[in-house]
């Protein structure tokens, strides 16, 4: 019998993800009983409504295993010391064929990750709260993927890669992510005053929960020095950077000087390329997926709203824009955790 074009999807799915499979350096993991799967969705964040079909589709290696399978070379790809950076990762969607028990796929990997990722913070020594804020950024995405395509489900997959490496931190209003600038990718350098290519950079993120008050931002920029001298003593970072339509100049055209995103902006010396960032924009503003955006039909409740909708209909675009700071000087601290991989 030929195989139908759903099954082809499915089986070319589950090759991609064991092409990729590297040597592990954590254990493979066990199934989880349903109440340490609800456990484990808590401390994750994972909302409550996608609780029951997240468990309801929970692959295990008796009754699904070649999704059993596939997670488990997912779970080797996470934490092996050789794995790709998360944006060369070859994670794909699962194919609309496997329903809900696709969507769900990658939620099930980080459910079976998680003491693997809990134990690397543990020997940093980072703080509970910290790790809850960072972990419950998955659950976050969630209520993102329900918002935008209005059901359950999960693709920010290769986003997560971070949190679960170790790479990234939420302190306070702010994300922050160890990484190396690399100007090539960027467009240019940052000039003589800024980091230097190649330089050890501190990542900013913008979680899109709360306002992006001075007051806040300040906070989290004097924890970032302090937090990453103290837990990853052997990378210090003098600088931070950020990648984002939010610091594009345009914006000043329509947001008064005060505006919270105006005054993120001018922490910033801009630098590098500009590309188009009009898909990012809209998915962070009205959470609707790339390429699907109805202008009319989007709300204009806020001058951001107002903003965005009126700068496009006049045929512009938004740009990605890239900036550096200095980050604030700290106190010595004592190194309280063992620099990873």
């Amino acid at each position: 019998m030929t195989r139908t074009l759903t099954a082809l999807d499915v089986e070319e799915w589950l090759d991609v993800l064991g092409r990729q499979e590297a040597a592990g350096d954590v254990p493979d993991p066990e199934p989880i009983s349903p109440d340490e799967a609800r456990r484990r969705m808590r401390l994750l964040a994972v909302p409550t409504e996608d609780h029951d079909p997240v468990l309801a589709t929970l692959p295990d290696p008796a009754r699904t295993p070649d999704r059993w399978r596939a997670l488990l070379h997912c779970h080797r790809t996470l934490f092996a010391r050789s794995a790709p950076a998360p944006r060369e990762t070859a994670w794909p969607a699962a194919p609309a064929a496997l329903g809900e028990a696709g969507r769900y796929f990658y939620v099930h990997l980080y459910l079976l990750a998680l003491p693997s990722a809990l134990e690397r913070q543990r020997r940093l020594g980072v703080p509970d709260d910290i790790v809850a804020a960072t972990f419950a950024d998955l659950g976050a995405k969630m209520t993102t993927y329900r918002l935008a395509h209005r059901t359950g489900g999960f693709d920010r997959q290769r986003w997560v890669m971070r949190h679960f490496r170790g790479t990234l931190h939420r302190l306070g209003r702010l994300q922050f992510e160890r990484t190396t600038l690399d100007t090539a990718a960027l467009g240019s350098p940052p000039g003589p005053d800024g980091p230097a290519d190649g330089e050890r950079v501190l990542d900013v993120h913008i979680p899109g929960d709360g306002p992006l008050t001075p007051a806040r931002c300040d906070a989290s920029l004097r924890t970032a020095r302090d937090f990453f001298t103290r837990h990853f003593p052997g990378a210090p970072a003098r600088f931070a950077t950020c990648s984002s339509w939010l610091l594009d100049d345009q914006l000043a055209a329509y947001l008064p000087p005060e505006a919270n995103i105006l005054r993120f902006q001018r922490r910033f010396t801009r630098f590098g390329s500009r590309s188009v960032g009009d898909d990012d924009v809209l998915e962070f503003v009205f959470h609707v997926p790339p390429g699907t955006a109805d202008l009319d039909r989007l709300p204009q409740q806020t001058t951001l709203h107002r903003a965005v909708v009126g700068h496009l209909r006049s045929g512009r675009h938004w740009r990605l824009t890239h900036g550096w700071t200095s980050l604030p000087a700290t106190p010595a601290v004592t190194p309280a955790g063992v620099l990873p991989r």
